[in-house]
């Protein structure tokens, strides 16, 4: 009998183990590095142009992986203007960084792709706040069961 009580209190340890592990994990979408190719349509540039221009889209497309994917995740609704935060500097990619009309094309390119499932990864890893929500929900559900259960009495 105290060898079945031992089993029992691994396995609950275990289960316990297994829990809180499960609820620490969560996943996340990010933007790919490297620029996608619908971002960049180079057939539109002579051979001269192309270099320059796609040094400027892929400046653009770090500016999103860098600053914006943290504001709108993943299926979020961009706005139809640009924020201030996606802009590229002049010392990265010249003085087109303060042509206007160039970071509205590019941001139209971002608005188009940005729920393009292959424009994104998903990443699993450990996270507190993940942990935090999952044990903030099972508590309510928990609280639902129980003004269920005693509600019924």
């Amino acid at each position: 009998m105290a060898l079945r009580r031992k089993y029992d209190i691994v396995i609950i340890v275990l289960l316990v183990l297994t829990a809180l592990a499960y609820a620490s994990l969560s996943r996340e979408f990010r933007l790919q590095a490297d620029m996608p190719v619908q971002f960049f349509d180079s057939s539109h540039f002579s051979r001269g142009e192309r270099a320059s221009e796609e040094k400027i889209a892929k400046a653009y497309w770090n500016c999103a992986a860098r600053q914006l994917q943290w504001k709108y995740g993943f299926a979020s609704r961009l706005p139809a203007d640009p924020p201030p935060e996606f802009s590229v500097s002049s010392s990265e990619i010249g003085p087109v960084a303060k042509n206007d009309a160039v970071r509205r094309h590019y941001w139209l390119k971002l608005r188009t792709i940005w729920n393009v499932s292959s424009v994104w990864k998903t990443e699993y890893g450990w996270s507190s706040s993940s942990f935090r929500e999952r044990l903030r929900a099972a508590g309510e559900w928990w609280s639902q069961v129980a003004r269920d259960i005693f509600v019924q009495w």
